[in-house]
């Protein structure tokens, strides 16, 4: 019987390296490759060898076209030959030295919140006022109603606008709804995954009838804070200097028809000292004094999306 050669790799292997390498790989045959490739050091080996070789050949192609244009033949072999010898250098300085070559396969994660409560509106109706505590809405005046909703059966109307509490010499400008996001229980893991964002994402409607004045801007915004959440109303809004991080999504309209709903999101890095998050959306209108009418919003979600750190490889020489 004839020994099959154990360090050549098999057929379908280098296929799926093709096919990576053009960037024409499912997810899921990448996460295949990806283990395979933490069980056999062959495989790693000719991994690192194509990429390797991939990385010389463009080096080489980009300088080669800056120089007097060749007939293409002729070109292709004078460019191919020192490209692969290059390569073959790469790889012989690369297996030749003593190297820690650590393939993980950590991958980015999208986790959807459900510490935002009631993000389409189908349970219990907004408060009044700024929220003293997680896990409610409340706000400005604002109610729900059963039709139309984006998702679900419900979605939140705007209004009145309404003054801060804790700022009473400020003008009533928009109409504004919170929720208070306890961060605390994603301390723990936080560190562990690289960078993370906190998206707030949510669906805003101006069903006016289009061109009606004046412009309503919608806002989804985010804000990080540190310490207790039932203490923040006592200032809010003249504690917005303290925020360790904030975002802000907006989009302004003219009315439309009644299925014209806008997406916004907010985005902001998170780390494990952010104690609780301050989420609030808002219809404002750009002409004031203004009657609120057919302003809606649905679907709030709050994603906790992490990035790993990127691998690192330890060459001795």
């Amino acid at each position: 019987m004839n020994h099959p050669d154990t360090s050549t790799p098999d057929l379908v292997f280098l296929e799926q390296l093709v096919r990576f390498q053009d960037g024409a790989l499912p997810a899921d045959e990448i996460a295949a490759l990806e283990a395979a490739m933490e069980e056999d050091p062959e495989k790693r080996r000719s991994f690192a060898v194509m990429q390797l070789r991939s990385m010389a050949l463009h080096d080489q192609f980009r300088h080669e076209a800056f120089r007097s244009p060749d007939p293409v033949a002729s070109s292709f072999r004078r460019t191919l030959r020192p490209a692969l010898a290059a390569a073959a250098g790469l790889v012989i300085g690369l297996f030749g030295a003593s190297v820690v070559w650590a393939i993980s396969s950590p991958r980015a994660t999208t986790e959807r919140l459900f510490s935002l409560v009631n993000g389409g509106f189908e349970e219990a109706e907004p408060g009044r006022g700024f929220p003293t505590g997680t896990g409610f809405w409340s706000g400005d005046e604002a109610g729900t109603v059963e039709t139309g909703s984006s998702e679900g059966g419900r979605r939140l109307r705007f209004e009145n606008p309404g003054g801060d509490a804790g700022n009473p010499e400020g003008q009533a400008i928009s109409c504004d709804v919170f929720q208070l996001v306890d961060l605390r229980p994603l301390r723990a893991s936080l560190s562990a995954k690289g960078e993370a964002v906190l998206e707030l994402s949510a669906r805003f409607l101006d069903a006016r009838p289009h061109n009606t004045k004046p412009s309503i801007t919608f806002f989804c915004q985010i804000y990080l804070f540190r310490g207790d959440p039932a203490a923040i109303h006592k200032t809010w809004p003249m504690n917005l200097s303290e925020s360790l991080a904030s975002a802000s999504g907006m989009v302004t309209t003219l009315g439309g028809s009644p299925a014209d709903w806008k997406d916004l999101a907010a985005k902001c890095l998170v780390s494990e000292e952010a104690d609780f998050a301050v989420i609030q959306i808002a219809a404002r209108p750009n002409l004031r004094p203004a009657k609120l009418e057919s302003l809606f919003a649905d679907d709030v979600m709050l994603t906790l999306k992490t990035q790993p750190a990127l691998p690192v490889r330890t060459v001795q020489r």
